[in-house]
């Protein structure tokens, strides 16, 4: 994987690139500018931070009452607020179970919270809160607005449910 700032970074040039290839160096090529850091850095400058995204975002996904509290926490990223998490991912552990990860638009998850899933009657427990670093998840005590979030406990949440700690669509 090549890119501006990675060759910036390693020294490489086209012709470099063309050489090691041209001579099936790939390996050679791979050492030297590693896919993951090319698409690391890609994520880093292009990927907008929470802080500029959810105010542009929050209208555009979520049906709420644009006027309300609980709209204005998500579009200010507030970790005091309500909490309101969207799952976009369930995976399963050998250990931990299903993991729901997603989004924390506002609030801040923490381990024992009951929280309602959209769509579903009740509350889940969350058992455990943690962040994902690379394929390991590291268990944390608290996870607040603005972050990607693992959680576990959530028995009723799918991709694409709304978790929050209070009732809404």
């Amino acid at each position: 994987g090549v890119s501006m700032p990675s060759m910036q970074r390693t020294g490489m040039d086209f012709g470099d690139i063309m050489d090691l290839e041209q001579n099936d160096k790939r390996d050679e090529l791979h050492d030297r500018t590693p896919l993951s850091d090319v698409v690391l850095d890609m994520v880093c400058e292009h990927f907008p931070n929470p802080v500029d995204a959810q105010p542009r975002r929050v209208p555009r996904i979520w049906r709420g009452d644009a006027d309300s509290e609980l709209a204005e926490g998500m579009q200010l990223v507030d970790e005091d607020g309500d909490v309101v998490f969207m799952v976009t991912d369930i995976s399963m552990d050998p250990h931990a179970g299903e993991i729901a990860t997603g989004r924390v638009f506002s609030g801040t998850l923490e381990k024992g919270q009951e929280l309602y899933v959209s769509g579903t009657a009740g509350k889940n427990r969350i058992q455990s809160v943690g962040l994902f670093m690379g394929s390991e998840r590291e268990e944390v005590d608290r996870v607040p607005a603005g972050n990607i979030a693992s959680v576990t406990g959530l028995r009723d949440a799918i991709a694409g449910s709304t978790v929050s700690s209070v009732e809404m669509t």
